[in-house]
């Protein structure tokens, strides 16, 4: 066996591919390309003359050796970019691929600044208050603080 694949190399014949191989890249290659019919589906869902066409003209590709690249090469030239459904990220495309993770990264900053400044906030008012020789607090005597406390439930009310 072996001999007869190298016979076949030797005089430029190369084997045929397997076919299973080729029906499984096909039909990765299918979902990867938009039935240009509609525009709306990928060929491997659409059911037109013109995705049977393609559907058939990639299988042909495929066996005779030509790589996925090419295929899709083929088609753009054909139909344009507008046929893959996942266009090359070059240009103002390539921003709109880094940009959710931009606007991630500047969110989480965001938060966590917030964050830290409401910790910080938290922390100062919470300072114990500290009370002078005789018993009266920093900022007025246990009466006036009562009397401040009063004043503020009222205003509540």
């Amino acid at each position: 066996m072996l001999f007869a694949v190298l016979t076949l190399i030797g005089l430029g014949l190369a084997p045929l591919p397997d076919q299973a191989a080729i029906e499984r890249e096909a039909k990765q290659i299918e979902r990867l390309i938009i039935a240009p019919c509609c525009w709306t589906q990928p060929v491997s869902d659409h059911y037109s003359a013109e995705a049977d066409q393609i559907r058939a003209g990639i299988r042909s590709m495929l066996a005779e050796g030509k790589t996925r690249q090419q295929i899709f090469a083929v088609y753009v030239a054909q139909y344009g970019e507008r046929v893959l459904a996942e266009p090359p990220a070059r240009g103002f495309k390539a921003s709109l691929h880094v940009l959710p993770w931009v606007v991630l990264g500047l969110g989480a900053v965001l938060v966590a600044a917030l964050v830290w400044r409401s910790r910080r906030g938290r922390l100062a008012a919470a300072e114990p208050l500290t009370v002078a020789p005789g018993g009266a607090s920093e900022g007025g005597t246990p009466d006036q603080w009562a009397d401040r406390l009063d004043e503020e439930l009222r205003r509540l009310d």
